[in-house]
């Protein structure tokens, strides 16, 4: 099976400045929210539990079970869904949006969105539910009048890219 998400299509909160650049969702079987690489101005960070094949770059990586996927604009790949269920989270956004959080520095130069780096990490459960939690906090404070919370999303996905580094760790 094999859908794809065109972010482009995304209203990425042009509306509400202090989003602009950013946008989260759930991934769900037979939706059409399946990450794919469109566009080579978005970061992507994807939570998924399923069977699949994600071709990045110039390998294949299978995956069973629950993985959290760092996407690099500038490197292309596609996602292939092998099992019929699926579930989990997406989020998209430009450098200029994370930018604003200058703690982590040069996203490009992350071990986890690094040009020949492992962009995929297996979750343990525990891992998967800290996760999840981030997803939806970020899910919800997305639709909130929090006069901040353009900065509280950046410490979000600041949290989901330390999950991934510690998570990396033990592989």
């Amino acid at each position: 099976m094999s859908n794809h998400l065109n972010p482009s299509s995304f209203n990425l909160n042009p509306a509400d400045p202090k989003l602009k650049g950013f946008k989260v969702y759930e991934i769900e079987s037979g939706t059409n929210n399946a990450p794919s690489y469109n566009r080579r101005d978005f970061y992507k960070i994807c939570l998924n539990t399923g069977k699949n094949i994600i071709h990045y770059a110039d390998k294949s990586i299978p995956t069973d079970g629950t993985i959290l996927f760092f996407a690099n604009p500038l490197i292309p790949y596609f996602w292939e869904f092998v099992s019929p269920v699926y579930s989990g989270y997406a989020c998209v956004f430009t450098d200029n949006f994370f930018k604003k959080n200058e703690s982590l520095g040069n996203l490009q130069e992350l071990p986890l969105f690094k040009s020949g780096g492992t962009p995929v990490i297996p979750l343990t459960d525990e891992k998967k539910a800290c996760v999840t939690a981030i997803f939806k906090m970020m899910l919800a404070e997305q639709d909130s009048d929090y006069n901040f919370k353009g900065e509280l999303i950046r410490n979000y996905i600041e949290l989901l890219i330390h999950q991934g580094t510690n998570s990396r760790s033990g592989i």
